[in-house]
């Protein structure tokens, strides 16, 4: 048993194996009602023309302009930005004008994003991208428990021409012919129809040869290997080229990697949180033991490694059994006794469930279906109307794929030598230590592994410029300082960081699975050594669009 099935025993049939963990991301579709909020929004202000000049305005692209004035419940300019859905060409193509990709695209005001565009993709598989945009890096958030959309002053659009995308067919916004979701039977599916999709963007906006990169998150861990590795194969700069990758939290490998093997040394080291009592404690210790966790997780986290490694659970000792040997579920089970409202996504979340607009990842109640609104999709130039889930009910045939890391993973790296994994120290459902084994386990640029600790070398992000003087405005107004939403983001030290050939290992603290959501200067630096603006995530100074480089309204 694992975590979907503890939590959502009704969700669709979870898929089995490697990728079983990624399936909870779907959670919200099953436990929340869809129904549409009404249109109300508050005054916006006055539609605002888009100027002529706009770089990316042509008679293509004009029909996917949005009015940045005219976002339901976004009282602020939104500025220059597209949105609607494009047909995929390619060979999977059964339907091409009934199979179509959504996108909002924002072209960033910085002088330096030039010639260059970054993709951002959700996982799930089958979760939209929009989850992204509206609590993670857009320009504007509507985050949990707040009860309107903000400015982000951390939009990873500051710093560069921005696109987040709903795939494959069927996910978020994206239209699907019958039964087109069920002809994707694996990664290559996706990465062709998504190579399609992204021709037809490209001569949209007159984008050739402008460099590309991905980014994104969880089981996007799969999607941005497989979708890069073939844009290299297709060795056509003019629409494909790559220049380098950021996944967080990804589902790279085997679920006992990820997830069981790191388990039972997560708790013991966040047990001053999780509060499990000291015979649970002891019992699972024995049995991670047994199932030869400590030993495999010894192996796996040895500098530079002794060679490949198999199973964890070929090092199980005694008559250890399956159950035995699930130890994740039961320390889920256990921290949910202690706290009905744990969150695995981010363990230091406590009752009670916040409203979310999108009803995810908070399980609160209330409306919660913001991109399912007939004003919404209008505003977003989305015709025909479809039925919004923020992750789709639909299940993929993508475990016929094997983990990224066994297949092209390696390949990205060795072409762009510009890949970046990131993990938040806060996530149960992929572990820092799992995805470090992972990536100690796999060969690129001629060696295995790491050749040294990741630990040593300490992630930096800069502190938050505007934070001294919001306090000290608010010091003046009240005895109580507060600090409005759109300025929360700390600095200072913040995980540990690592660069071996080409390969950037980074664990980011305070944050769970959603690293800009959690973090979102953390985030916002992650794209900044991507870009190459910095030359290490060990760098101390400020964020760069702090110098000049951003002609628009400096958002720092």
């Amino acid at each position: 048993m694992h975590l979907t099935a503890l939590l959502l025993p009704a969700l669709l049939g979870a898929s089995s194996g490697a990728f079983a963990a990624e399936n909870p991301h779907r959670r919200a579709a099953a436990l929340k009602s869809r129904a549409p909020k009404s249109a109300s929004k508050p005054a916006a202000p006055v539609k605002r023309a888009l100027s002529k000049d706009s770089h990316f305005l042509n008679s293509n692209s004009e029909k996917f302009v949005v009015d940045g004035t005219g976002v339901p419940e976004v009282n602020f300019d939104l500025g220059e930005s597209y949105a609607g859905r494009l047909p995929i060409t390619s060979p999977n193509t059964r339907n091409a004008t009934a199979n179509e990709l959504f996108f909002w695209f924002f072209p960033s005001a910085n002088k330096l994003a030039g010639n260059e565009i970054v993709i951002w993709l959700n996982g799930g598989p089958g979760c939209s991208s929009m989850d992204g945009l509206f609590q993670e890096n857009g320009p504007f958030q509507w985050q949990s428990g707040t009860h309107a959309p903000q400015p982000n002053p951390f939009s990873w659009t500051n710093l560069t021409n921005m696109v987040w995308i709903d795939q494959p067919v069927g996910t978020g916004l994206s239209l699907a012919a019958p039964g087109a979701p069920a002809q994707i039977k694996d990664e290559t599916d996706v990465a062709r129809d998504f190579a399609g999709f992204w021709k037809n963007f490209i001569q949209t906006f007159d984008m050739q040869g402008f460099d590309v990169y991905f980014t994104g998150e969880s089981y996007a861990g799969q999607y941005i290997p497989y979708i890069s590795s073939h844009f290299l194969d297709l060795n056509d700069t003019t629409y494909y080229n790559v220049k380098g990758i950021l996944i967080n939290d990804p589902s790279i490998g085997d679920f006992e990697v990820l997830q069981e093997a790191p388990a039972v040394a997560f708790l013991n080291h966040y047990n001053n949180v999780l509060n499990l009592n000291d015979s649970f404690v002891a019992d699972i210790n024995q049995r991670a033991e047994a199932c030869g966790y400590n030993t495999f997780m010894d192996l796996a986290l040895t500098f530079p490694p002794t060679g490949k490694f198999p199973e964890p659970t070929s090092f199980a000792t005694g008559n250890t059994t399956l159950n035995d040997c699930d130890v994740l579920d039961d320390i889920f089970l256990a921290a949910l006794y202690v706290n009905p409202c744990f969150n695995f996504y981010h363990i230091t979340d406590y009752c009670p469930f916040l409203w979310d607009e999108l009803g995810f990842p908070s399980l609160g109640d209330g409306p919660n279906n913001y991109f399912n609104r007939t004003d919404v999709q209008k505003a977003l130039n989305v015709h025909p109307h479809v039925d919004y889930a923020i992750c789709g009910d639909h299940t993929l045939g993508l475990d016929n794929s094997l983990p990224s890391s066994f297949t092209v993973l390696a390949g990205v790296v060795e072409r762009t030598n510009n890949v970046l994994v990131g993990n938040g120290n806060l996530d149960y459902l992929i572990m820092s230590n799992g995805t470090l084994a992972t990536l100690n386990n796999m060969t690129w640029n001629g060696a295995q592994g790491f050749s040294s600790s990741p630990f040593t070398d300490k992630f930096f992000v800069p502190y938050n410029p505007t934070i001294g003087a919001a306090l000290n405005e608010t010091f003046t107004q009240s005895s109580i300082p507060t600090v409005s939403v759109g300025l929360v983001a700390g600095g200072g030290f913040y995980g540990t960081t690592h660069t071996e050939r080409g390969l950037t290992f980074v664990t980011v603290d305070h944050a769970g699975h959603e690293i800009p959501q959690y973090v979102p200067g953390a985030g916002y630096r992650q794209l900044e050594f991507l870009l190459g603006r910095i030359d290490s995530l060990t760098q101390q100074g400020d964020f760069t669009t702090q110098s000049g480089n951003f002609t628009g309204t400096t958002p720092l």
